[in-house]
């Protein structure tokens, strides 16, 4: 997905409503990697200076090149061609990584973003 548009209001819609999760203080700076081939990567860090930046970067080929150079530890070797389907969420430490494995419409609409943000609260709630 390389859509600005279509990248520009996920990211809106999914900040809107996450933000209800979170605790006083907290603000999100969000790095949007978009991908030539199918899906994109959102980078959400959590911090307590108030930056709520959202920085487009790279369009790059696909996914897993995103993976290559975004700090993570969830895949390793060489992930250039490592390929995801629907939504794939990583957390780690400050950082929530959610991976975006295609362009079919109905991954990018509100539905999609209302479910994103009910797992990416659920997981951090413990699974609650």
């Amino acid at each position: 997905m390389k859509k600005s548009s279509k990248l520009k209001k996920y990211t809106e819609l999914f900040l809107r409503n996450l933000e209800k999760f979170l605790a006083p203080g907290v603000s999100i700076k969000t790095k949007i990697y978009p991908v030539e081939s199918q899906g994109a990567v959102f980078e959400f860090i959590f911090n307590r200076d108030g930056d709520r930046t959202v920085e487009f970067l790279q369009v790059m080929p696909t996914v897993g090149h995103v993976l290559s150079v975004v700090p993570q530890r969830m895949i390793g070797g060489n992930i250039k061609g490592v390929t995801f389907g629907g939504t794939n969420i990583y957390m780690e430490g400050d950082r929530l990584l959610l991976i975006k494995g295609e362009d079919d419409q109905n991954n990018w609409d509100g539905n999609a973003v209302n479910d994103d943000v009910r797992r990416v609260a659920s997981t951090s709630q413990g699974g609650k």
